[in-house]
């Protein structure tokens, strides 16, 4: 099971591939919009398929 507590992390896309290395652990995660490699993007939510990601810009501050 992913830790939860990564829900609100900020990474840069990387220009290849669908994995990311967060405190020295490899994660798949997906989009969920057009982010584009290069582009800040935030971790919607976890499962035990990867992280779901959204850009930045796109996701709202309450």
């Amino acid at each position: 099971m992913l830790d939860e507590r990564l829900i609100g992390t900020v990474f840069t896309l990387p220009p290849t591939g669908d994995e990311v290395v967060l405190y020295g652990i490899h994660y798949h995660f997906s989009v969920l919009d057009t982010a584009q490699p290069g582009d800040a993007v935030v971790i919607v939510g976890a499962s035990a398929l990867g992280l779901r990601v959204r850009r930045l810009d796109r996701e709202l501050q309450y």
